[in-house]
């Protein structure tokens, strides 16, 4: 392990207009994680529990409830650990708690929430610019401040998710700030940080992640990379960080127009980036390139522990900022579907969606990214068929956008008919619709990462991070689309009088 001096305190936001300040603090509670899990709680979606053990029992509890797609779970009363420090797990696996997040409700289809949040974003992009952050004096994150050698991060009930983890990961709900030296551009991404000391955390960020890039140009520079890591807040930075906003817009802006309330943030006064006023817990430090240690196992969301245990860079924390009470937010991959599958499946199929209409791929009626795919493996496109080749080409697409494509492996494209969210339907097209000789295509070499299980040790070695992807055309022949069997089943409209009719049968 390097060990480096580190800059006492880098200017990068010294060019911050004065007139952004406001004169007093945050005060408008619009990001304040409390007052989200009030509303929860509100509509049946909260539940405390008590003296669970944060070594593998806080994450088995956590993985169960999340089989069942079940409410958030707020821990307390930690054996040896202080009174009053909380973990919360579940923000958003079901559409009520995803829906108070991004501001709908109602009893809605999968594909209705894909719909809609595709709206969301769609209105979001085009808005963002309306919505930088607004520059406060002071936060409840600043409730506590602890620097320098004081700083220790093992006062957190910080939870051993899996029994072969390979130690703490206080950062798995987390969000992660850092600017891009080329520009001002402020990325907010998520990525995981085991806790290796009281003040050392782990920096795991896969290849191809904006959060990568921006570290390397400072590594380039031979400069430290300054980093703001949040181990808590309001869920809506934790949904758009851990979504695939294009590069070169700041998330912050993102959550500001969906909230429809600037962000209040606070100069860093280590880092100068920006810290979200209303967090819970969050962190101020900086990353050198080859100072590492050993970091991991996690049991990952593709389900297994392909990553490893390896050498990763280090943050060596500065400042440490938490609220009275302070709530650590944690979202542990595991088998899906796990505590952040059903977001992240809606998240991806929505960005996907949207990726499919600024192609011009006409006619698309839904896309679904399975929860049981890892929320990227599998995807399912449904169109309504408006020429030959139309089929292959959304299939192509929809693995091949930005969103889609990070190992992905089947992309799957199905009539207008097929339910995408539904595998009984989606088995039946493949099944009775697609011929394996002429409807199944290879990509090779496409974009993979180190947590693929599928990927060798020595490939990983070889930096050969890419794997294989079928396009499976599952929908009618397009020259027989009027001449293919008919589906055996009632009509649309027998179908909505009978159970109109016969309404007490179908309750």
């Amino acid at each position: 392990m390097a060990t480096v001096d580190t800059p006492k305190s880098p200017e990068p936001g010294n060019d911050i207009p004065k007139a952004t300040h406001s004169e007093g603090a945050s005060a408008t509670g619009v990001f304040d994680l409390r007052r989200w899990l009030e509303k929860a709680k509100a509509i049946g979606q909260l539940k405390e529990v008590e003296g669970a053990d944060p070594k593998f029992e806080l994450g088995c509890i956590t993985d169960l409830n999340a089989k069942r797609s079940g409410p958030p779970l707020l821990f307390k009363n930690f054996k040896g650990y202080k009174e009053g420090f909380r973990v919360q797990t579940g923000s958003m696996m079901n559409a009520a708690t995803l829906g108070l997040t991004l501001g709908f409700e109602g009893a809605l289809s999968n594909l209705e929430v894909v719909d809609k949040v595709a709206e969301i974003l769609r209105s979001a992009e085009s808005s963002a610019k309306d919505f930088p952050v607004e520059y406060v004096t002071t936060g409840s994150v600043m409730e506590n401040v602890v620097t320098g050698d004081d700083v220790d991060l093992t006062i957190f009930p910080t939870p051993t998710w899996h029994e072969l983890d390979g130690g703490p990961y206080i950062g798995t709900g987390c969000w992660q700030i850092c600017r891009d030296p080329d520009s001002d551009w402020i990325n907010v991404g998520t990525y995981r940080n085991q806790l290796l000391g009281k003040n050392i955390l782990g920096n795991y960020i896969s290849p191809g992640h904006h959060g990568n890039t921006i570290r390397q140009k400072y590594w380039d520079r031979k400069q430290p990379c300054p980093i703001v890591v949040g181990f808590g807040g309001h869920p809506l930075l934790f949904l758009i960080a851990g979504s695939d906003i294009p590069a070169g817009d700041s998330e912050l802006t993102w959550v500001g127009a969906i909230a429809g309330h600037r962000v209040p943030v606070i100069k860093g006064p280590v880092t100068g980036l920006p810290i979200p006023a209303d967090a819970e817990i969050v962190v101020e430090g900086y990353v050198t390139e080859g100072d590492t240690m050993m970091e991991g196992p996690l049991g990952e969301y593709t389900g297994y522990y392909a990553g490893g245990k390896t050498a990763e860079p280090v943050i060596r924390v500065k400042a440490l900022y938490y609220r009275n009470d302070p709530i650590l937010v944690g979202a542990p991959p595991s088998r899906p579907p796990f505590d952040y599958s059903y977001q992240l499946s809606v998240m991806r199929s929505a960005i996907v969606k949207e990726s499919l209409r600024k192609a011009g791929v006409p006619a698309v009626k839904g896309v679904w990214e399975s929860q049981a795919g890892c929320g990227g493996m599998w995807a399912v496109t449904s169109i309504v068929q408006q020429y030959a080749g139309h089929a292959s080409q959304a299939a192509a697409i929809a693995f091949n956008c930005q969103a889609g494509a990070k190992m992905a492996r089947y992309s799957i494209v199905v009539d207008d008919d097929i339910d995408p969210t539904n595998m009984n339907d989606v088995i039946w097209a493949l099944s009775t619709r697609s011929d394996p000789t002429v409807d199944i295509d290879i990509l090779r070499q496409c974009w993979s990462n180190p947590l693929d299980p599928m990927i060798t040790d020595e490939d990983k070695e070889k930096h050969r991070l890419w794997n294989s992807r079928a396009i499976i055309n599952a929908c009618k022949p397009y020259d027989r689309l009027h001449t293919f069997a008919p589906v055996a089943e009632a009509s649309p409209a027998l179908t909505k009088a009978t159970k109109e009719k016969w309404a007490h049968l179908f309750k």
